[in-house]
């Protein structure tokens, strides 16, 4: 009999890159970032408290990070593009024959009343005594309204080719669920806010409804 074969050796794993390496650590920090903003509000975040909940030093934070404001700013960029999608999949869910501008109404309120997206509107709110952050709020927030307006014409295409107020009627559809839910944060309850939202979907309806013939 020939003899047996040795067994073979498991591949070991391969070894990730420095620059996967790299990026895993800033992921870890922005996740960090966010979970201790929900948790501790702007006020009481510190960077030491970041890196311990991602499990690197405070050094290592600020080789990714020149700042507590530019790393609250790019945790805040991270996060956006995840509550687009679920913004997206929550419009999608919803019956076909159902009214699409009452559903984005509705799905753009549920996601301000998200935790993490609450914490983000309290850095918008600190920044207007912190230049520091208010400059690196900046420079997330404009594409990110870029992204929020490109959602909206995907929703509604036909609208969006043909009324050329489109984007305006986005923009205010966008800060006035903002703004209300900054009052919200001090009175959750208010029946106020379904009467609010019920209004705006009746504008953005008459505001994108096909312009009259002319006679």
């Amino acid at each position: 009999m020939s003899p047996k074969s040795a067994p073979r050796k498991a591949a070991a794993p391969a070894r990730r890159t420095q620059a996967e390496r790299r990026e895993s650590t800033r992921r870890k920090l922005l996740d960090a970032t966010i979970e201790a903003l929900v948790e501790q509000g702007y006020a009481r975040l510190t960077t030491v408290e970041v890196a311990k909940r991602a499990g690197v030093s405070q050094g290592a934070l600020f080789t990714h990070f020149e700042t507590k404001e530019e790393l609250l700013a790019v945790a805040v960029e991270h996060l956006f593009p995840r509550l687009i999608q679920d913004f997206l999949a929550g419009v999608g869910a919803r019956p076909s024959g159902k009214d699409r501008v009452g559903a984005a109404v509705d799905m753009l309120w549920a996601a301000y009343q998200r935790p993490e997206l609450q914490a983000a509107i309290e850095l918008y709110v600190a920044a207007r005594t912190s230049p520091e952050l208010q400059k690196a709020l900046a420079a997330v927030d404009g594409p990110h309204r870029q992204n929020m307006r490109r959602v909206a014409r995907e929703l509604f295409p036909d609208v969006a080719a043909t009324h050329p107020d489109f984007d305006d009627v986005v923009e205010l559809a966008l800060d006035a669920v903002q703004g209300a839910a900054v009052g919200g944060a001090a009175r959750p309850e208010d029946p106020a806010h379904r009467r609010m939202l019920d209004t705006l979907a009746r504008f953005m309806r008459v505001a994108f409804a096909p312009p009259h013939p002319k006679v």
